[in-house]
């Protein structure tokens, strides 16, 4: 095999399949990229056996074939040389790699692709489209709600409901929930998959790189999703089990809403979370109390050997005092994605779940168990 290719468009390849690639793994050959020709483009994959991203790149295809690189190795050489300089990749039988631009030359082994794993097709059916920024919004507005515990694992993903042309999304972690959907996707398929945080991540990567088009492509089967960006395909296992019924979750009346002005409100628990970073703290002591009472919302915090802080909102409210406390880092992250002015606030009482959405779109919703103190 014999490519030639610039270094921008092949460094934007690396950048897109290395990062996948892992020195970690048990397997050496998951620590390369495989890097082959095919038709008129030069191809890159890397898989960990759970996720493979795979993209084309421009070059120049002198000799047809495939090999697999060590992907840190390579990419750490190829940032070295100019960006005029055409890099020059060939591989002979004994799977030696040479490595040539302007007067520097590099010698590494590689192996095999026979060796390399195959790499799932992106499914020609059971697929849709959506808005590239419409599919990120979603993925933002949920995955800091998925759960770290390991032992709950169906909860450490985003779930995915495709049906009656809408895609929802949910992500929770027993304590507080995020709900998005968007509706008119357009597609008859139906199909429901729990995606990994490690995935929802690189797609999240993959969609703030320097990508053209503006709709991208969504499949899913049985036990794999397959995201198609221009040239470059993610391809992920999903997570085996049930998700809970969300839909229990929401409360379906709530007897209070507040409107919050976003910016104010952020500004105020990022204040009052100072007090509770703390890695000393208990849960209880790192509790930010909203008290709501005329016209009042008080936003306070008191941690023992540290100190307090409150701080005071101007709101239309005139209900009964109400004081409830939320850990500042739910509330805080379900505030960074909002993007409208207000947010609506509503609570039954200090027990109960509240929940916050955007004052105008009815599409987004977070529910947030208050802490017991």
């Amino acid at each position: 095999m014999k490519v030639i290719c610039g270094k921008e468009e092949l460094m934007k390849g690396l950048q897109t399949v290395s990062p996948v690639a892992s020195s970690k793994n048990t397997l050496p050959v998951l620590s390369n990229f495989l890097l082959e020709t095919d038709r008129d483009k030069i191809k890159l994959s890397s898989t960990d056996l759970e996720i493979a991203v795979q993209c084309y790149i421009k070059g120049e295809i002198i000799e047809e074939g495939g090999i697999t690189i060590p992907a840190k190795r390579f990419t750490d050489i190829v940032k070295e040389f100019s960006t005029e300089e055409e890099i020059d990749i060939k591989a002979d039988e004994t799977n030696q790699i040479n490595i040539k631009a302007g007067k520097s030359r590099f010698n590494l082994m590689g192996i095999s692709k026979t060796e390399y794993p195959v790499i799932p097709e992106f499914p020609k059916e059971n697929n849709f489209t959506v808005k590239r920024e419409k599919f990120a919004s979603m993925l933002k507005k949920t995955i800091f709600a998925v759960s770290k515990d390991s032992q709950r694992y169906v909860l450490n993903g985003v779930y995915f409901i495709v049906e009656d042309n809408k895609l929802k999304m949910v992500a929770t972690d027993g304590r507080r929930l995020a709900y998005v959907k968007i509706d008119n996707i357009q597609t008859t398929i139906k199909g429901k998959a729990i995606v990994p945080t490690k995935a929802i991540i690189d797609i999240l990567r993959l969609l703030s790189a320097d990508v053209k088009s503006e709709d991208i492509k969504i499949g899913i089967t049985d036990n794999q999703i397959a995201v198609e960006i221009d040239d470059i395909t993610l391809l992920s296992t999903l997570i085996e089990g049930t998700f809970p019924n969300y839909e229990q979750v929401i409360p379906k009346k709530t007897e209070s809403k507040v409107k919050l002005n976003v910016k104010d409100t952020l500004t105020v628990v990022k204040q009052m979370a100072l007090l509770t970073n703390d890695k000393l703290l208990s849960d209880r002591s790192a509790a930010v109390k909203f008290n709501f009472s005329h016209n009042l919302l008080k936003i306070s915090t008191s941690a023992a050997g540290l100190g307090s802080g409150e701080s005071e909102i101007e709101i239309e409210y005139k209900g009964e005092q109400v004081e409830i406390n939320f850990n500042p880092n739910f509330i805080k992250e379900v505030l960074q994605n909002i993007n409208e002015d207000f947010t609506i606030f509503e609570f039954t009482n200090s027990l109960n779940p509240a929940t916050m959405s955007p004052e105008t779109d009815k599409n987004y919703l977070c529910v947030i168990m208050p802490m017991r103190v």
